[in-house]
């Protein structure tokens, strides 16, 4: 079993997409953002015309690879905390997609650039990933009771 973690938090982190993917739908339906997580994923391999479907393949592929790496950096930063180490895995992750979705995709104009809420809601996303990855990883990969405490 436990050459089977990684393999395991691969699909924690695929499936930790799904909340940030509903908390964005929501706020887009609202008039809030521009584009949902998957639909914002999706632009950079189709540059200007979003689709769901692509985008959550490429969600599920870039949460399945933080995922891992987040797996492997508990080796050295522990166990303890796992829920605020993983919306600060979020968060950063955030930082690194943004900087790819400037740069690749509104850099060169291929979209108009995105209304200033459209980076807030995905802040929120990633909170909400990163909060979910690491409660995820506390009860299934680590079974670490949180109520035990």
């Amino acid at each position: 079993m436990k050459y089977d973690k990684p393999l395991i938090a691969g699909l924690i982190g695929a499936l930790a997409t799904i909340p940030y993917e509903i908390i964005t739908r929501i706020f887009v339906f609202m008039g809030l953002g521009k584009y949902s997580v998957y639909q914002l994923s999706s632009l950079v391999i189709t540059l200007n015309r979003p689709s769901s479907i692509i985008g959550l393949i490429i969600t599920y592929i870039i949460g399945a690879s933080i995922s891992i790496l987040f797996y492997y950096a508990t080796k050295k930063l522990g166990l303890d905390y796992l829920i605020p180490k993983g919306v600060i895995t979020g968060l950063i992750a955030w930082v690194l997609m943004e900087t790819i979705f400037v740069w690749l995709i509104e850099g060169p104009r291929l979209i108009d650039p995105r209304p200033l809420n459209d980076y807030g809601i995905h802040i929120i996303g990633s909170t909400l990933f990163g909060g979910t990855l690491g409660f995820l990883f506390q009860i299934n990969l680590f079974r670490i009771n949180p109520y035990s405490k």
